[in-house]
């Protein structure tokens, strides 16, 4: 049985939305304030990385490159976001490169803008 492709890149999008919010919300806000609360942003990057996790087991073709992307997105966002610029400019930055991976790794794994 072949799983749902438009399942497969919800789980994406939201998995790669969670993660990138949690680690902005992480380092925006959580290291800012001594009485911050941890959790949400840990269960955030969680079900993030539970639900692309999901999203590979899945997925049929081109896994291992998946997996791979995947994990180099999971890693380089935390080093991105703790660049010391000035007035968040790095959660910015990071933000940004998020978005670029996430389309980019949409892209190679789904090819949603492929004309069939």
């Amino acid at each position: 049985m072949e799983p749902n492709k438009q399942t497969l890149k919800t789980l994406s999008i939201i998995g790669y939305i969670l993660i990138s919010g949690s680690i902005a919300g992480y380092f925006g806000y959580y290291l800012q304030y001594e009485d911050s609360f941890i959790w949400h942003w840990v269960i955030m990057s969680l079900i993030g990385v539970v639900l692309l996790g999901v999203k590979n087991y899945k997925l049929q073709t081109n896994q291992i490159k998946t997996v791979i992307l995947d994990l180099l997105f999971i890693c380089a966002l935390p080093f991105i976001a703790s660049i010391n610029l000035p007035n968040g400019l790095a959660i910015l930055l990071m933000t940004v490169i998020a978005g670029i991976l996430a389309t980019t790794i949409m892209q190679l794994t789904f090819k949603p803008w492929q004309e069939t």
